[in-house]
This record gives C-alpha cells, sequence and structure tokens, in this order.
C-alpha cells in the first residue's frame, strides 16, 4: 500500500525502517541512561494510591499470568503487555524524577520505556530490538509534542496527548510493523490521546492515568493495526486531526519531520536532578547558586521573586496551598522553601511532615512569580532561570542560569545516575542492595541482553 504524501507519512516511514545499525553511539548510550532513571523512578513509585488501584484493576481485568512483568516484583504475577505498561507507566510518573524533554514539554521515559519493555518481553525481542523502539518513541514522541506547541500545553498535558503516539510507533517498530501499518497505528492512537491540567486544582490521581493509559492507547493501537484496524492517515496535520483540534495557537509543522535521522530527539532529554516539577528546576538552580555564592542563609530571606515563562506560570499556578505531597511538587513557594532550607530539593526532602512545617509554609507565601518576557521567549527550547532575592536587612541579590541541572547542556554523569538510582530503590523500600546493582549493570549493558526479563525489584 502506498503511503500519502503528508510528513506524518514521512514519520512513519521512517519509524518502521529504522535500524539499530543507524543510530550513532551517543544516543544508544543516553537511551541506556534514560532507562536506567526510568526504572528507578517506577520502583520508587510503586506505593502510591494511584499504582494501587490500577493493579487492582488489573488483576480482575487482565490475565495475571503473562509475557510481560511488571517492575514491583512484590506484586507476584506477570501479565499482557498493555495492563503491564499501564501499571509500570503510572508507576514511573510518580515521584517528579522522570526525565523532561525540554522542546517537546514532554516527559518521554514514564510511556515510551514501560510500553516498549513490556511489549519487547511479550514479542520476545532483544536488547537491540529495545533499543532501537524506545529511539523510534522518543522520536515520534518528542516531534509531536514539538508540532503542537506551547499553546497546546496550556490546556493538554502532553506527555498523554503525544506520548500516546510516540508509544503507538516503538510498539509498532517492535511488532515489525510496514510504514503503511505504523502509519495506521499513530492515527488510531491519536484519535484516543487526551490528557488535561485540571487534575493539578484539587490534586487528584490523573498524572497517573495520563501515563499509563498513554501506554495502553498506544500498545493496543499497535497490535491492532497488525491484526487489520485502519487508523485515520493524517491525523497530526488533517483538517479535523490533532493540529486543528487540539492546538489553539500556531503548530510547527516542520518538527514533524524535519532532518529526520540527523538529529536525535533522544539526545535532547532532561534528567531530574530535583524531585519536584521541572518548571520549578531553572529557579531551585539559581536560588541554590545565589545563596551559596552570597553566603545567604535560609533565615536571611525576606521574600523571594521568580521571573519566568507562562507555562510554568500557568502549571505551577494550580496547586493552591498544594494538600499533599505531590501537589507540594508543583508549587514553586513551596519547592523554594525545601530547597533554601535544606540545601536541596531531593525525593526524600517532601514529607508528610514537610506539609505541616510553620517555617516551610511562611516561606512558600512569600516566594511570587511575574513573567519575563526574555525566558518566555526561550522557552521552551531553553528552560532558564532566574530570581530576585530581597534579604531582611534590605540587600536584592539577583541570580540567573542558563540551564537546568540535568539539561542536555549539563547532564548527569553515570555516576550520579547510579547514585539517584540506587536513591529511588531505597526510597521504594528495596533493600536488596545486590538486586539493584545487578540491575545497573544490565542496564549499561542493555544492547547485549537476549532476554528483557527480569528487569524486576
Amino acid at each position: 500500500m502506498s503511503l500519502p504524501n503528508t510528513r506524518t507519512a514521512r514519520l512513519a516511514s521512517w519509524s518502521a525502517t529504522l535500524t539499530y545499525s543507524d543510530i550513532p553511539d551517543p544516543a544508544i548510550q543516553r537511551t541506556k541512561d534514560l532507562f536506567l532513571d526510568w526504572l528507578g523512578c517506577t520502583i520508587a513509585g510503586r506505593s502510591h494510591p494511584a499504582v494501587a488501584a490500577i493493579v487492582k484493576f488489573v488483576k480482575a481485568m487482565g490475565p495475571t499470568s503473562g509475557k510481560s512483568e511488571l517492575v514491583d516484583g512484590e506484586l507476584g504475577f506477570s501479565t499482557s503487555a498493555a495492563f503491564a505498561a499501564l501499571v509500570n507507566a503510572a508507576a514511573s510518573h510518580v515521584v517528579e524524577q522522570d526525565d523532561l524533554h525540554n522542546g517537546s514539554i514532554t516527559h518521554p521515559a514514564t510511556v515510551i520505556f514501560p510500553a516498549a519493555l513490556a511489549v519487547a518481553q511479550d514479542v520476545g525481542a532483544d536488547g537491540k530490538d529495545l533499543i532501537t523502539a524506545c529511539v523510534v518513541g522518543y522520536e515520534v514522541g518528542c516531534r509531536v509534542g514539538a508540532y503542537f506547541g506551547k499553546s497546546h500545553y496550556e490546556n493538554f498535558h502532553s506527555t498523554a496527548t503525544a506520548g500516546t503516539l510516540g508509544v503507538a510507533a516503538a510498539a509498532a517498530h517492535l511488532l515489525k510493523l510496514s510504514p503503511a501499518e505504523t502509519l495506521s497505528a499513530i492515527g488510531t492512537a491519536g484519535t484516543q490521546a487526551a490528557g488535561l491540567w485540571q487534575f493539578l486544582l484539587d490534586a487528584s490521581h490523573s498524572k497517573q492515568v495520563h501515563t499509563g493509559k498513554a501506554c495502553f492507547d498506544g500498545i493496543f493501537a499497535a497490535y491492532t493495526a497488525r491484526d487489520g484496524l485502519l487508523g485515520t492517515k493524517d491525523i497530526l496535520e488533517g483538517p479535523r486531526g490533532m493540529g486543528n483540534a487540539l492546538v489553539p495557537g500556531e503548530t510547527k509543522p516542520e518538527a514533524i519531520d524535519g532532518n529526520l535521522g540527523g538529529d536525535f530527539e533522544v539526545l535532547r532529554s532532561s534528567f531530574k536532578w530535583h524531585a519536584s516539577c521541572r518548571h520549578t528546576h531553572p529557579s531551585v538552580d539559581a536560588l541554590l547558586a545565589l545563596m551559596a555564592k552570597q553566603n545567604v542563609k535560609f533565615e536571611d530571606i525576606e521574600s523571594v521573586l521568580v521571573p519566568t515563562y507562562q507555562a510554568a506560570l500557568n502549571v505551577l499556578g494550580m496547586s493552591g496551598t498544594c494538600e499533599t505531597v505531590h501537589q507540594s511538587k508543583f508549587s514553586m513557594g513551596f519547592v523554594l522553601a525545601v530547597a533554601a532550607k535544606k540545601g536541596q530539593a531531593m525525593i526524600t526532602d517532601f514529607r508528610e511532615e514537610d506539609l505541616k512545617d510553620a517555617q516551610l509554609r511562611e516561606f512558600q507565601g512569600r516566594v511570587s512569580m511575574v513573567l519575563d518576557e526574555e525566558i518566555e521567549a526561550a522557552f521552551p527550547a531553553r528552560w532558564m532561570g532566574r530570581v530576585v532575592v530581597t534579604t531582611k536587612d534590605g540587600r536584592e541579590i539577583e541570580e540567573r542560569v542558563g540551564f537546568a541541572k540535568g539539561d542536555p547542556e549539563v547532564t548527569l554523569t553515570r555516576d550520579e545516575l547510579e547514585t539517584k538510582m540506587r536513591s529511588l530503590a531505597r526510597y521504594g523500600g528495596i533493600t536488596d542492595g545486590n538486586k539493584v546493582e545487578r540491575l545497573i549493570q544490565r542496564a549499561w549493558n542493555l544492547e547485549n541482553e537476549s532476554d528483557l526479563h527480569g528487569f524486576v525489584f
């Protein structure tokens, strides 16, 4: 079957025909880095109530013996690819430490890796197959997110929308679908894609639903395309497609298929060092740098002004007084209070008792955000940070950062990724250090793995 002459069809054709040998070594190595990072995030989030509810649903509705595994081995069962990815994706988006692709404003790891690993286990793929499929998933999901742009992100959680198409492409590659079948899978994925920001207003669990269902729906799209279900051929740019329906502002059509194979989006994803919404990270880095340079202490600070970009104002302005630990990670004031008082904002720094800390709450109220036109113009290509601190003795001090720690320009080392992995595993209640070390080494050796089962804590 011939493909239409569209950008989406060219992206689908590239996705279906990419081989492991086509991928440059830096992209292969970064994929392994991101896989390890995702694995740690998944076990760290396993005890969240949303994950527990989804696990009960899977036990009731899906098989409890299958080829695809749950990262939380203590659950004691395996299942189908769609249901395993549903659980693992939900768990990996709990602790706010999964990656962020700047240009598309998406968290690709939390949808691409759980889906690709589950499908790879189902079909008996090897490590090179998995890496290739994940590179495909990143490429499609991130390009779609970049096509949607900032105005889409105002209303939609782009990980849930663009991510669904990335999952479909990754799963289609593992199923060895043709370019036409891959295009059909992408079309079916797009017609299901959704995910609204309303959950931030009331601290509900929709964020975990967004990632879990992106995986489930993308896998559904790929498997049914294999078996003859036809998806629309122009889901992105068609007159009733996602661009026209879900993007109130300007789209970026060239992002869909520009320089395919020349750039690899997996190299442009940022790791999270701080355990909070990524929109807070540049400001956290700026505040910590200011305090270190100027010898400013927590108790010295009278107020903090945060000039930032509009998306940060939108997302971080919805968490209100932040009544839960998860919601507190979406409050600029609370996150900066934690960072200023503790000198960091790591996963162990956000606890129920911190929500009751009068000093943190009082500091939170003395943080304000304003739009900065220069920072807004740079976003989302660059996530810049700026803080203006007024001290109690009347000084006004400013600090800027061009990139947050974990950005591709200041990426985490493998030693730092291993340290983060161990910390995430401990947070998830894993006491078997030898098992953690074995999984770390398997991740570093991923391209040589012949059997992808056993990535289980």
